[in-house]
């Protein structure tokens, strides 16, 4: 077991132990493991599936928490240099997260944008892109879409789009995996001269074995425990043999029979003084404003791009003020008849009297029907809104909160496409009901509130989505928060006192069927909704201000959520 351990360590791990669960399902993942590596070398680490080798890396990078110990990355603490320059610290797991519709140069030029600071001149920005570009030999797929690469360009990419924040350190799982005999031949080669040309410490996990000699070193892990560190000859000589297979093997088969009882764990004596801290030629990320309009473009080509969501998004604005339209032709001529002023002479209103008795209650369902029928409408596509905004994001979201994403810039991103989408479902919705249908009331209070209420149950499916690990269960619990809104409401069924209460605050198709509503006060119909319903009508001003709370109280659940996924500088 080589434990010998450079002066001039740039990563100092001492003692560091990850425990996860509690009582009988407390495990043990990483066993007070101490090392150091130099700068400038290429380590890879290598064990059976199991034996702690991701959970290590992610520990090396800042990932995952360590339950006890230390690791420094050039003398600082990895927590605090993952905070402060988090584009010091390259992460890669084994398949990278893109936009599929973008194409190799706009991920680079985004990644640029998103990740170097405004204070570097343009001509360095471009500079350095196209040396990357160079440095990956990527130039031939350029532009070509991201989802039509092959597995190797792919890891090509993602290493390139790693190295425009030009990070001291990189941390790459299983970026080898999958790949053909000569891809990953390639690939190690490239990594070994990344660490040697541009100065930078490599570390990798791998399974393939068959090019490790490139390797300035290798880590071997066994059930969690560090096992060996040295040069790949080393290692075979330590075990007499010229297999790695063999030597996986035997602790394999150690520990079937339980005689793998362990090493000296206590090995911190074994290492140098840990190093002191030095700077490191890291620039900070952009300012939260800048990412933010770099966001907005992105945001603008991938929903112009997404044919089948646009498709999407215009069925609905069509369809369903036609569906409201349809369930209001029957009875519109009655509510027109019950719809004027309500100051009449009195000879008008004794000879409308019968008649207005006789239709009161069915005008009354209509009107009512019809208000609440256009808010769950809205209410759906709020849904489809923001339902997967976020979720469907997740890995590309996890991996540029690491490398400084803001978390403000980006639900701000979300709210704004969301409010674009709602002002022109809610416009459309409230100018067909109205100018085709004829439905009386004021049209700018109407628009006023049937924006508000969809952009409401948009920002909360949008707080969903943040909460949520797949788009599937965004939806699903979108779906769900919909179909509530009409029996909690109480514009159907009069609900019990107590259960009006509780539900009534949190319930945005109640506030938009009210503030509807509301804008008919100066009709008769009005008049008669209100005598037929037992549910309380709020204000019209108080349901703007309660569904605007739902839209901001929604927006900070979101950014929390996203700011927890990769804590970050905000």
């Amino acid at each position: 077991m080589d434990t010998t351990a450079p002066m001039d360590a740039a990563i100092f791990v001492e003692d560091i132990s990850v425990v996860i669960g509690k009582g009988r399902d407390r495990k043990t993942l990483l066993n007070r493991i101490s090392i150091a590596i130099p700068e400038n070398a290429f380590v890879s680490i290598i064990g059976a599936s199991g034996c702690g080798k991701s959970t290590f890396i992610r520990a090396l990078a800042g990932i995952q928490p360590v339950s006890s110990g230390r690791i420094l990355l050039a003398g600082h603490r990895v927590e605090i240099l993952r905070d402060q320059l988090p584009l010091a610290v390259g992460y890669l797991p084994q398949m990278g997260a893109f936009h599929s519709d973008l194409t190799v140069a706009e991920i680079l030029d985004f990644a640029v944008a998103l990740r170097l600071p405004g204070s570097v001149p343009k001509n360095t920005r471009e500079q350095w892109r196209q040396h990357v570009i160079d440095l990956a030999g990527i130039r031939p797929v350029l532009p070509q879409k991201y989802r039509t690469l092959s597995g190797g360009q792919m890891r090509r990419i993602a290493l390139a789009e790693e190295l425009i924040g030009d990070p001291a350190f990189l941390f790459l799982d299983e970026l080898t995996s999958g790949l053909d005999a000569y891809s990953e031949h390639e690939l190690m080669v490239w990594l070994k001269e990344l660490a040697q040309s541009l100065k930078k410490t490599v570390v990798l996990v791998t399974h393939a074995v068959s090019n490790l000699r490139l390797c300035d070193s290798v880590i071997f892990l066994h059930e969690g425990r560090l096992c060996h560190q040295g040069p790949y000859d080393h290692f075979l000589d330590t075990h007499s043999t010229e297999s790695i297979e063999a030597i996986f093997g035997g602790y394999q088969q150690a520990s079937l029979k339980g005689e793998f009882s362990g090493f000296d764990h206590d090995r911190t004596h074994e290492l140098p003084p840990p190093p002191p801290p030095h700077s490191l030629n890291t620039a900070p990320p952009p300012s939260s404003l800048s990412q933010f309009f770099t966001l907005v473009q992105r945001q603008y080509i991938l929903l112009t791009r997404d044919r089948a969501q646009l498709w999407l998004h215009l069925a609905l604005l069509v369809t369903f003020p036609l569906l409201v339209a349809i369930f209001a032709t029957k009875g519109l001529p009655e509510v027109r008849s019950l719809s004027l002023d309500i100051e009449k002479n009195i000879v008008q209103t004794l000879t409308e009297h019968l008649d207005y008795l006789g239709q009161s209650f069915s005008a009354a369902a209509l009107v009512s029907g019809l208000a609440m029928f256009q808010v769950i409408l809205l209410t759906l596509m709020g849904a489809n809104n923001g339902a997967r905004e976020i979720a469907k994001e997740r890995d590309v979201l996890e991996k540029e909160l690491r490398a400084g994403l803001s978390p403000s810039a980006y639900v701000t991103t979300k709210g704004l496409l969301i409010c674009v989408l709602c002002l022109a479902q809610a416009f459309w919705m409230t100018w067909f009901v109205k100018t085709i249908c004829g439905f009386p009331g004021n049209f700018s209070g109407q628009f006023e509130v049937l924006f508000v209420t969809t952009l409401a149950m948009s920002m909360t499916c949008l707080a969903i989505s943040s909460a949520s690990k797949s788009p599937e269960r965004a939806s699903l619990l979108a779906i769900y928060l919909v179909g509530l809104q009409l029996p909690l409401s109480g514009a159907v069924l009069a609900l019990p006192e107590i259960v009006s209460t509780l539900c009534r605050p949190f319930i945005a198709a109640y506030w938009g069927w009210s503030g509807y509503l509301k804008t008919l006060s100066a009709y008769r119909v009005y008049d008669i909704v209100r005598q037929s319903t037992h549910t309380f009508i709020a204000d019209f001003n108080q349901c703007l201000v309660v569904l605007a709370l739902h839209s901001v109280i929604a927006g900070i659940i979101a950014w929390i959520f996203v700011a927890r996924t990769f804590p970050k500088r905000d």
